[in-house]
Parts: C-alpha cells; structure tokens; sequence
C-alpha cells in the first residue's frame, strides 16, 4: 500500500514540474502584456485633460500586433502571412469597440508605436454598426519616425494622386507609406483621411523613439473629416461619393485612450473629453503637462462584520490621491457582482476623502461588500425577534396561540433533552 502511494506521490510531483515547464517555455510567447516596471510613462493631454499611459509590451513587430489584412500583399500573394480580404485590423480585437477610435502605444522589439484603430472589425460584416470617416492632422513627427502601418494604404491605390486624395506627407516624414499624395496642409508634417464600410476598421501604426518628441493630432471625426462616403453635402468631384451608401454613413462617437493596468494583465478605457479638440502625445519625462490626479481606495471599513438580517450595512471607504493635482473620483459601491450605486468623489492632491454607503441586507448570508475592485466581507445572522415571532404563532384561523416552548429553552436545546431522555429510557428497558 505505501509504495502504492508512493507512485502517486511521484507522478504526482512529475506532472507538476512538466507543467511548470510547459508553462516556462510558452509564457514568454504572450503578445499583449505590459513590460516591467522600469518603461517610459508618457502623457496623452487635451486641454485641461491629461492621461498617463505606459506602452502595451509585446514579442511581436508592431506590424503583427496590428495585423492589417488585404489581398494586394505581393501582388496578391495568398501565402503571405496578413493576406485577407477583411481590409482590417485582426490583432487589435480585444481593444476595439464599436463606433469608437482607440488610441494605444506599444513596444515591440522594433521600439515604441502610436497606433490607432477606428472602429470594431466583424467576420460577418452585418453583425458590425455603419462605418464613418476621420481626418487627422498630424505634427511634430521626429525625424526618425517611420510609418509601420497604414490601412488603406497599398501601392495600387496611393500611387496616384488622383486616385484617392487619402493620405499627404511632408517629404520629410514619408518613410514606411506606400505613396503620397502630395504635400500637406501648411504646418503640417502628415494629412490622413479615412473612410470605412460596417463591419470593418481604419488606422494605422507609426514608430516613434522613446523620447525626444512631442506630436500633435489635430481630429476631424465624421461629418467634419476630409472625406464623407455615402454624404450629398459636398460637391461629386470632391473626394466624396454619395452613391456608396448608408454602410459608410455611420458615426465615431467616443475617442478612448486605452491603459493597461495590472501589469499588463488587464486595461481600461479612458474617453478623451473631445472629438474636435487636437491632442499632444509625449514622454511624461519631458511633458510641461501637469500630473494627473492618482486615485484609489486605501481602506474600506464596515461599522459593523456582523449585523441581523433587515439592518443596514453602513461602508466606509477612504480614498487616497497620491498626486499633486485635484481630481475626481468614481466611486462605485458594489454588493458581490452588483452594482448598487456610484457616487463621484473630489479629492485634492496629496489628500484623502471619505465616501459612505448604505444598503439594507434582508437575508442571512455572507456577502462581499466593496468600493470598485476593493471588497470586505459582511455577515448577516438571522433575525432573533423574527424567529421568536415565528416559532410562538401557530394559530391558522387568527384564534389563540400557545407558547408550547420551554422557558428559557431554544429549538436546539429542547431537541437535544428529548434526545436525553429518549435514550435514558430505552436504557432503562434494558435493565428492567
């Protein structure tokens, strides 16, 4: 029997260590984690509005984290590894979101990138919102800069001015794209324009060095953009065309900066406050931009662990701003996965505030109370009085109840004595 279990013990202890190392050899292989601490943080600001990021951390080139697939890749080559006819970004799902543009930084073994996605991509194109149109200005573009990736830009289209009027470069800042349409607007290092069916995605990748730049995105999103598919509201001869219809017509409503969190195993959205207002991205160590406000909860504290079902748990959460500058704060009192009400919290730089929440309990349990992903558990007992009220009331007619309990016994109690003398006379027939 022992060197029985002994066989288990050991394959037991083989199967984890081959786990481990199956788990070793592939963990390196994720494409979509942060890196380490020691990356370089780095500002996107708008106005009054400033949003520290740090890059997404992969294995891969930006080209294949964007993964933009089209079936003009050498001259139609269907072996090529991001040939396809989806006209989209295929390595960016999980960040995409319909009607919305994203902005992201990633560093890759190429360096640092600025990409950008418009829209969400469908494998069934019916299943995605109407398309739209975005124009972007862009300046400050480092010397170095090069464009990795931009959709809708392949040699058969952007060849020839006359072709699209899309995408306009300086001279100085045409590494990577497939054409140019000519110079830009004065002032102005790049000039893109996109227009996109439903169901599918626009964007691109451009590669920055790590520091030493600071460059501007002045928008133009829907109506407002250079182009407008599917839209009388300018001449035919202009770069619109009404006859491509409703699937071009559709809307970006929201512009969302996406910033990993939790070491890269997650990430949130944070909404910039215009889509007309031009942004700044650069290096927070040389931003003159003023920190953002860095809030969180410190503690959280129940006025009572315990309480009867039908009372009120009272939550007490502290909230810290680790920053300098005044900020506001989401408050959001949760009851196990529900969320039972949001309050927004002020907090002024180098301070805490202290928010509270209330909530009436009516069942006996354990719960998980918490203020955003922080949680403490609270017990709920049974209601004394509800249970003496229970058990004295017997009566189906609304006649006379009787107490039949003894005084100063509990259910427990008088099942435990019946039990006594139960077992006290059986006892006794035995020796009768």
């Amino acid at each position: 029997m022992r060197r029985s279990r002994q066989r288990r013990y050991r394959v037991g202890i083989i199967s984890i260590l081959v786990i481990l190392m199956v788990t070793s050899l592939f963990a390196p292989l994720a494409s979509g984690n942060t890196g380490e601490g020691d990356q370089e943080t780095y500002y996107v600001v708008q106005d009054d509005q400033t949003v520290e990021v740090t890059p997404i951390a992969g294995d891969e080139p930006v080209e294949e984290f964007y993964d933009y697939r089209h079936p003009f890749r050498d001259d139609g080559d269907r072996d090529h590894p991001r040939w396809g006819r989806s006209f989209s970004s295929e390595g960016t799902t999980e960040y995409q979101a319909d009607d919305t543009s994203i902005l992201m930084l990633y560093d890759g073994p190429d360096g640092l990138s600025l990409v950008a996605v418009h829209d969400r991509f469908h494998e069934n194109d019916e299943d995605g919102t109407p398309g739209s149109s975005v124009s972007w200005e862009l300046s400050g573009l480092p010397e170095e800069g090069e464009w990795a990736v931009i959709d809708d830009d392949y040699g058969w289209l952007t060849d020839d001015a006359d072709k699209d009027a899309l995408h306009y470069f300086d001279a100085d800042h045409t590494d990577g794209a497939a054409g140019n349409d000519g110079e830009p607007a004065s002032g102005v290092d790049a000039q893109l324009s996109w227009v996109w069916r439903n169901g599918r995605t626009d964007g691109m990748a451009y590669r920055l060095p790590e520091n030493g730049f600071s460059m501007t995105i002045d928008p133009a999103f829907n109506e407002e953009s250079y182009h407008r598919y599917g839209d009388d509201r300018r001449s035919a001869d202009g770069p619109d065309n009404p006859s491509f219809g409703e699937q071009y017509n559709g809307t970006i409503d929201d512009w969302q900066v996406i910033v990993p969190t939790d070491d890269g195993e997650d990430f949130e959205r944070v909404s910039l406050d215009s889509l007309s207002e031009p942004i700044t991205i650069e290096p927070a160590s040389e931003s003159d931009a003023v920190e953002p406000a860095d809030i969180s909860v410190a503690s959280l504290s129940l006025e009572n662990d315990t309480i009867e079902a039908g009372e009120t748990a009272k939550l007490t959460a502290v909230l810290e701003n680790t920053a300098e500058t005044d900020g506001e704060y989401e408050a959001r009192f949760r009851l196990a996965d529900s969320e039972l009400e949001t309050r927004t919290v002020d907090v002024a730089g180098n301070s805490e505030a202290t928010v509270e929440f209330s909530q009436e309990i009516v069942s006996a349990g354990t719960y998980q109370l918490g203020v955003n992903s922080e949680q403490v558990e609270l017990t709920v007992t049974e209601n004394a009085t509800a249970e003496t009220e229970t058990a004295g009331s017997n009566g189906e007619d609304g006649g006379d109840t009787t107490d039949e309990r003894l005084p100063g016994f509990g259910v427990s109690t008088m099942l435990a004595a019946l039990l006594a003398l139960t077992a006290a006379v059986g006892l006794g027939r035995q020796h009768g």
